[in-house]
């Protein structure tokens, strides 16, 4: 049987220094993350692009980033977020595409009608409100996806 050598202390410190160093995360240090009241809008025949709402719950000591969904119901699903310009009266409400909305760490992203969502668009069938779909939301880091069972509905679920 060989003979087992015993470590030394400054080896330890750099067998720990070189893994801090390296950006690796531990389980434990990987995003926890909730999904909480998740739902789809129903939309009429006629349009070929709904939304999709929920609450994001990161429980976790690091960022996660929400980078987009699908679904077999449609081409794709994107992140935006609702734009405001100019002022009063002659404000525009829009929204924009983006690359990923931010979860911070013990923090959570409130996804909502009028607000932050997931576009959801190319519709190739139209879920009636009642439905529940198959969602899949994905996350960074490590690409990430939660695979989720959602309700259509005309209005916000409780």
């Amino acid at each position: 049987m060989p003979k087992l050598l015993p470590l030394s202390r400054s080896f330890c410190w750099v067998f720990v220094l070189f893994f801090a160093s390296t950006g690796l995360t531990f389980a434990g240090d990987q995003p926890s993350i909730q999904v909480e009241r998740p739902w789809m809008r129903a939309v009429p025949n006629a349009m070929d692009v709904t939304a999709v709402y929920m609450t994001i719950v990161n429980n976790g000591a690091t960022s996660a980033r929400l980078v987009g969904g699908a679904t077999g119901l449609a081409e794709s699903v994107e992140p935006m977020v609702t734009t405001k310009e100019g002022q009063g009266l002659k404000q525009v409400v829009g929204m924009k595409k983006v690359d990923a909305l931010e979860i911070p760490p013990h923090d959570k992203l409130v996804l909502e009608p009028n607000g932050n969502h997931l576009m959801v668009m190319g519709l190739k069938q139209h879920p009636k409100e009642g439905d529940q779909i198959d969602f899949t939301i994905k996350l960074e880091p490590g690409d990430q996806e939660l695979h989720l069972k959602i309700p259509v509905s005309k209005t916000p679920v409780k």
